[in-house]
């Protein structure tokens, strides 16, 4: 009796369970990007300030965290914001942060003089995009940009 019961009851308990997941993710992907888009962290306005736009994208969500990048190579005397701008369609901007790395990665031999910068995008901000079947503009080179300038 007991049984029966529970198995009249295993349809209503998978149809709740899929609600509540399905309901929990488009929350989780309709929370606005919590990295604003602030000005440049360059405080004097008379230095030549230029973008530069990366050597290679990845955009792997799926991995999990830290799987959405573009590398960055840079001369030695120049120096970099702290926040890479992705822009994307529908006059977008989105920023992300950046790390530093002086050995060569993901396959990108380093030059003489020149170390990598690796500018990541927020995990949901991507998944939005690739759900929205906008996965292509995610990996433009051209979408993506790092502000640097020359030091002496």
């Amino acid at each position: 009796m007991i049984l029966a019961v529970r198995n009249r009851q295993l349809p209503y308990f998978l149809f709740s369970l899929t609600l509540v997941i399905i309901i929990g993710f488009v929350k989780f992907l309709d929370k606005s990007p919590s990295f604003p888009c602030e000005k440049g962290g360059f405080m004097v306005s008379q230095i030549t300030q230029s973008y530069i736009h990366p050597e290679k994208i990845l955009v792997r969500p799926w991995l999990g965290q830290h799987h959405v990048y573009a590398v960055f190579m840079l001369p030695n005397n120049y120096v970099y914001d702290r926040l890479i701008k992705v822009n994307l369609p529908v006059n977008k901007t989105f920023c992300g942060t950046t790390v530093k790395f002086t050995q060569a990665i993901d396959d990108i031999n380093l030059q003489p003089g020149h170390y990598l910068v690796r500018g990541y995008l927020q995990t949901r901000t991507a998944l939005q995009y690739i759900f929205a079947g906008k996965i292509n503009d995610l990996k433009q080179v051209s979408n993506w940009q790092l502000l640097t300038h020359f030091v002496k």
